[in-house]
């Protein structure tokens, strides 16, 4: 293969694949949320939450817990990456406990509410 056939085969892989990064991205209106860091599994089976909590939290979510934030009015608010498969505890771990502002894109389904989390404050 010459080098004009390698520069439009990648021409066209390139152009193939832009959709599909394009149609990976979460679809919702951008927000900001400043509350406390939780694991989803202690907070929701009996309300744990806060300093006393954190070791504990941040044990859960390095097995694998959902990390949720807490706004003051007690909405919760499920947190993902929003890289293509990133865990919330990659962005969130070393914030367990802490009162944090999250700017993302909010989607809601079913009920449930994510926030696929862009920056951390």
């Amino acid at each position: 293969m010459n080098k004009v056939t390698r520069l439009i085969a990648m021409a066209i892989a390139l152009a193939m694949a832009l959709p599909a990064v394009l149609w990976a991205q979460p679809k919702g209106k951008t927000v900001s949320v400043k509350g406390e860091i939780v694991d989803l599994w202690c907070f929701l089976e009996d309300g744990s939450r806060g300093a006393k909590h954190k070791d504990c939290g941040m044990t859960c979510a390095k097995a694998g817990n959902p990390i949720g934030i807490v706004d003051k009015k007690g909405n919760v608010y499920v947190l993902m990456g929003i890289e293509d498969h990133q865990p919330a505890k990659d962005v969130l771990i070393d914030n367990m406990a802490s009162t944090v502002t999250v700017t993302g894109t909010l989607v809601k389904k079913g009920g449930t509410q994510v926030i696929y989390v862009k920056k951390v404050k």
